[in-house]
């Protein structure tokens, strides 16, 4: 069986040094994938972008922030999701500095870094928030020192 895939995606785990993951909280309105949500920063590559291109443009959208050390983790696949249509999304991790009263959010309702003990207390999209707990060697700026 094929499966198609409507759009490429690109996500960002954007880490401070404390280990802390940066999300923002999606607008609350119908007709939208997960209204109400933490989710990452990120969006769909446009055409004739690669997704190293599209995340950069998203940071640059969205949080109008300096990212470093960006680098791609993996691609993930979403299939037969029912809050979100067929998409692959290109995983990406990166360094931020800046304090959250310092970004500035273009869309969305509002930013803050989280603990992964933090993450599991809310609303996180749910394909994201999984990767994220089975994969949390790959997030880590310090090699010393792993999520918690």
């Amino acid at each position: 069986m094929t499966i198609l895939f409507k759009m490429e995606k690109v996500s960002l785990v954007v880490l401070r040094k404390d280990n802390r993951i940066l999300l923002y909280l999606r607008d609350n309105k119908q007709g939208i994938p997960y209204p109400n949500y933490w989710s990452l920063i990120g969006g769909a590559v446009e055409k004739n972008e690669t997704p190293l291109h599209a995340i950069k443009r998203e940071i640059k959208e969205e949080i109008n922030s300096e990212v470093k050390n960006i680098e791609f983790v993996e691609k993930i696949k979403v299939i037969n999701n029912p809050l979100c249509e067929n998409h692959i999304i290109s995983l990406f991790k990166g360094e931020i500095s800046k304090n959250l009263e310092d970004i500035n959010l273009s869309e969305g309702q509002k930013v803050s870094y989280f603990t992964l003990s933090e993450l599991k207390k809310v609303y996180v999209v749910d394909f994201l928030k999984k990767f994220i707990f089975q994969n949390k060697e790959k997030f880590s700026l310090n090699k010393n020192k792993k999520l918690k």
